[in-house]
């Protein structure tokens, strides 16, 4: 049998995915053939960067797909993907998230059409973290089932059961029951992600470097109330910190990459295996100086938990930049949210950051649940206090979230009831059908916290930002999907507003 591994956007474009990398390591280990295609890296190549970042409204399901983007998407499919098709039985698709599961049907019914031999297995967290609607209780993969645009899906984490799943086992755990799923308890067994599927220089390196992901643990320590991590990863894993430095000094060997950014939803989620991976990763580093550069995402801890030693050890082992989830100024709604540190914390880390010239990039939301317009102007207030880190480099940036969704089976969503929430517009689902829009709400027990109050909050932020020389990270982006949510509150599609005026603000 020949397999096919399929990466589908949206993903990003800065690095090769790990997603199909991780399981077609464990389909070769065990002995089956196996290759991979990246899609999402061949569309943008196929389209060009403006109009790939055009369609995210399409991914991201905010708005419909116009004509001309439809055309684009089957000639897509019929010059690109068709002939790489050719000889393949299986095809496996990653459907990583809710934003690829609108290519996926376009993908799945093309070769329905086309290569109607072929067999279509599903997997990834799209396939259940995604609802057809409100009333409907269906999963995503288990409408694709019911069309016939799949044969089977692979729920949880696919490494072991995809291997039950070639040598016959399809009663295994996971396989076509989203209900049974199991997860790997122990992440050290399982093979290193395997990138020589890849053509690695085709891909848009943040830094003009080569960079690869690196899994070092699964879960999180936190149980933040706005995420939906402890869906489909209920039990916290991390690899020993020796086992994870391995993975790193191979790629360094095998293919020259010294640059990395971890997957995880905390890098130092477990104290122990960071400090491990570090330990190990500084020796070689000073043995072989391969100027190993790392990042990904990072949790600010109370201060009395890490010392000064402790940000000294992270940059000797090449640790770099960091995301780290500040989400609001005010330590009252930080808290709700269940994040578990200061204002004081976050001055600490910013000095032990700049003092070891380590770089972090703050990821907020605006208009919580619970924020009163206290907590809104501390968090207008945190630009001005924080100024001087952007100003040194400590600081490289920020994301500030469109509008605070109620992820399905996230704590969040199961405080609509509790905190009388009501939906007041609809929008429309990975299917079309109509649904209450997860964006335009209002909660009786936070009156003044309107749809129309939240956007004025989420401008005045962006101002904020701006005047004091914030570096936004895309910024007329998320500015777009507010003036989309605005039309929504409106019901006015005339609201027009030029790019010239989206790129100055």
């Amino acid at each position: 049998m020949q397999n096919l591994l399929i990466a589908v956007p949206q993903l990003e474009i800065h690095r090769p995915p790990i997603s199909i990398a991780a399981v077609a390591s464990s389909i070769k280990k065990a002995g089956f053939n196996i290759d991979c295609l990246d899609l999402n890296i061949d569309f943008f190549h196929y389209v060009g960067k403006e109009m790939y970042y055009e369609f995210e409204q399409v991914w991201e399901q905010s708005r419909e797909e116009t004509k001309q983007e439809k055309e684009i998407i089957e000639k897509f499919l019929f010059n690109e993907v068709l002939p790489k098709l050719i000889n393949i039985d299986r095809l496996m698709i990653s459907v990583f998230g809710r934003n690829s599961t609108v290519f996926t049907q376009y993908l799945t019914s093309f070769i329905k059409k086309h290569k109607p031999e072929i067999e279509i297995i599903l997997g990834g967290q799209g396939c259940f973290t995604t609802k057809i609607a409100d009333n409907d209780k269906r999963d995503f993969s288990e409408y694709m089932l019911e069309m016939g645009n799949c044969d089977h899906v692979i729920y949880g984490e696919g490494e072991k059961a995809i291997i039950e799943f070639l040598n016959g086992n399809i009663s295994y755990p996971g396989i076509d029951n989203s209900m049974n799923h199991t997860q790997v308890i122990d992440l050290n067994t399982i093979p290193f992600p395997d990138y020589s599927y890849f053509d690695l220089d085709r891909y848009q390196y943040l830094d003009g470097k080569k960079e690869i992901f690196i899994i070092g643990s699964r879960g999180c320590v936190r149980k933040c109330t706005y995420c939906d991590v402890a869906r489909y990863w209920p039990k916290y894993r991390w690899r020993d910190g020796d086992n994870i430095a391995d993975e790193l000094i191979m790629n360094y060997e095998k293919f020259g990459v010294n640059h990395f950014y971890f997957t995880d939803s905390l890098v130092n989620g477990s104290l122990k295996a960071f400090r491990g991976m570090c330990k190990k990763l500084a020796e070689y580093n000073n043995t072989h100086k391969a100027g190993f550069n790392w990042r990904g995402q990072f949790i600010f801890r109370p201060t009395k938990q890490v010392s000064p030693e402790h940000f000294d050890m992270i940059k000797e082992a090449g640790g770099d930049s960091f995301y780290v989830g500040i989400e609001t100024g005010s330590d009252k709604v930080r808290y709700e949210m269940d994040k578990k540190f200061t204002n004081d914390d976050i001055d600490y880390h910013l000095e032990q950051f700049e003092r070891t010239k380590l770089k972090c990039f703050f990821l907020m939301i605006t208009g919580y649940l619970t924020e009163t317009i206290k907590d809104h102007n501390d968090t207008l207030a945190m630009f001005k206090r924080w100024q001087k880190y952007v100003a040194t480099g400590t600081i490289t940036g920020v994301d500030v979230s469109p509008a605070l969704l109620f992820l399905p089976g996230s704590p969040l969503e199961r405080m609509i009831e509790s905190h009388q929430v009501e939906f007041i517009r609809n929008g429309r689902d990975a299917i079309g059908n109509e649904t209450p829009h997860p964006q335009m709400w209002e909660s009786k027990l936070n009156p003044d916290l309107t749809i129309k109050e939240r956007i004025r909050r989420r401008i005045e932020v962006n101002e904020e930002a701006i005047k004091y020389m914030w570096p936004m990270w895309r910024g007329p982006q998320r500015m777009k999907s507010v003036l989309n949510l605005t039309k929504m509150y409106l019901n006015d599609d005339t609201v027009v507003i030029d790019d010239d005026q989206f790129e100055r603000t």
